[in-house]
């Protein structure tokens, strides 16, 4: 005995899932037969017992862990033992402020067996590694999710689905839970809320259709307990709607990695950027065509450049979010101004100005560029009436052929040379292999390594930026010019035969719309002019 005080011992038993890997040894029942033998064999006082089965280390709020410290306040105990220091937890910033801090505040002394740990055994040299044990425990979990995290990745990258919720519209396959496949019922949901943002309809709008008919959310669907105490259960959210409208997956290329835990240690979850996403094309069946999402992705862009300060009337306009002051690049806000007019009484006046200017007119950053909406719908479904007209033309369209045929021929160029630099780049990762064994081996210097494995990291990062030099012009000819004039001349004749055009369609033609100060209009369009 350390000293004459009477210690009555809390033995404290946890086993995580990763833990249970391990096998026997590392069981409840074992890890309780060894402290009970070393109670026995110290002559101890055991009072209780304190279980976490199935428990993370990474996290101290435990229920088990939670009653042990309310009776080490009660001083029902004043003495804590382990198997090892790992099963107190794994979390170093933690594990520190209970062994140094709370425990001897509280005269508390903590004994982890197969560690030598013992805090009140001041000639204990085990005590001295305390620290660096904490560490190691960490670290160990910190491995543990770097190679989780890895496989993932792996498994993500090669299109199989990792997750505990399909994506809403799918299922899991019943044989393979790595594979996803359409769910009917949710399927058809998607399949409208598309439909009706195509059609116009704003995400509050869909928001309410959805919930007043009492179409089930997504987490109502997974029956997912998240959100259940709340008064908005149950309630459609426009970001469940964007999000859904925004991921590729519906289209086929399933989509991972939209959000992410801040770290190995924390639960909390935060989005992520697009180019942080892994995707993986053509690898589950698509609910929306190519054609649609991408146009949508296109409507989204116009909403989130229009002016925030529009109403009912504004949001309907056929040309919302694609104009665009040609001085400064922001978009031209519309606003609704209602007037009383002899002839009919009160009627709307729509009027546009610069966003940039109206939010800094003081510092004189831009012009107003005003002018009547009235007068641009006017000019531009005149405008695009006439190119139409003419792309339409059978001459235009042979030489469109033509140019559409040059065009995918330097596609499979781009393609052929983007292929030849992946080879390459794996031939040079292979040739460091092999150098590095070769050292290993003795066949060649650590000098000679050194320099090889420079010439070829420096070939390696040549051929990387080359690499995405061409996909970044094959992805500009890919989705920017035309390709497939069929798709275009469809959408030109369905523009011509109508006399009042959706704005889904006309986003389908036009690119954006330039205004300068002289209200002089520049139009881009989608399709290649001739």
């Amino acid at each position: 005995m350390i000293t004459e005080t009477l210690y009555k011992v809390g033995i404290y038993l946890r086993l995580s899932r990763e833990d249970e890997k391990l096998g026997e040894s590392g069981s409840i029942s074992t890890q309780r037969d060894l402290l009970l033998n070393y109670i026995r064999d110290n002559n101890l006082v055991l009072v209780d017992e304190y279980v976490d089965d199935g428990v993370s280390g990474t996290t101290f709020d435990r229920d088990g862990f939670n009653r042990m410290i309310k009776d080490c306040e009660s001083k029902k105990i004043n003495m804590i033992i382990t198997k090892d220091t790992s099963r107190l937890g794994r979390d170093h910033i933690e594990f520190g402020y209970y062994t140094e801090r709370y425990f001897p505040e509280h005269n508390i002394r903590y004994v982890a067996v197969n560690d030598g740990i013992d805090t009140f055994n001041r000639n204990n040299s085990a005590n001295d590694m305390l620290v660096f044990k904490s560490a190691f425990n960490d670290m160990y979990v910190k491995d543990i999710s770097n190679k989780l995290r890895s496989s993932l990745y792996t498994k993500k990258r090669n299109g199989l689905f990792v997750g505990c919720y399909a994506p809403y519209g799918y299922k899991k396959n019943e044989e393979d839970k790595h594979k996803l496949e359409i769910e009917l019922e949710t399927a058809n949901v998607v399949k409208r809320i598309f439909d009706m943002f195509i059609s116009g309809d704003s995400l509050t709008k869909i928001c309410d259709t959805l919930t007043l008919e009492n179409i089930p959310t997504p987490s109502m669907h997974k029956n997912m307990k998240l959100g259940q105490v709340h008064v908005h259960y149950g309630v459609w959210s426009t970001r469940t709607v964007a999000s859904i409208l925004s991921n590729p997956t519906y289209m086929g290329n399933l989509t991972q990695c939209r959000n992410r835990k801040v770290n190995y240690k924390s639960k909390k979850r935060v989005h992520t950027k697009s180019n942080e996403w892994i995707v993986a094309k053509n690898t589950v069946d698509a609910i929306i065509d190519k054609e649609t999402f991408e146009l949508v992705q296109k409507m989204f862009q116009s909403n989130k450049n229009r002016s925030s300060k529009g109403n009912g009337v504004t949001d309907k306009l056929l040309l919302r979010g694609l104009i665009y002051c040609k001085d400064c690049g922001h978009t031209i806000g519309f606003r609704d101004h209602l007037q009383q007019t002899q002839k009919y009484g009160l009627v709307h006046r729509i009027y546009g100005n610069c966003n940039y200017w109206s939010k800094r007119k003081k510092q004189n950053v831009c012009t107003p560029h005003s002018i009547k909406y009235q007068i641009i719908e006017d000019l531009i479904l005149d405008a695009l009436r006439n190119t139409t007209k003419k792309y339409l033309d059978k001459n235009n369209l042979e030489l469109i052929l033509k140019n559409s045929n040059q065009l995918k021929k330097k596609i499979e160029n781009l393609k052929k040379e983007i292929f030849r630099l992946e080879n390459n780049i794996s031939i040079l990762n292979r040739k460091i292999d092999v150098c590095y064994s070769d050292k290993l081996d003795g066949n060649i210097t650590l000098e000679m390594y050194k320099r090889i494995y420079n010439n070829l990291t420096i070939e390696i990062d040549e051929s990387n930026k080359k690499k995405q030099e061409y996909e970044k012009i094959l992805y500009e000819l890919e989705n920017n010019k035309v390709i497939d004039d069929n798709y275009y001349s469809d959408k030109i004749k369905e523009f011509i035969d109508m006399k009042n055009p959706s704005r889904a369609l006309i986003s389908s033609l036009i690119e954006k719309i330039e205004i300068d100060e002289q209200r002089n209009i520049n139009v881009y369009y989608k399709f290649k002019l001739i």
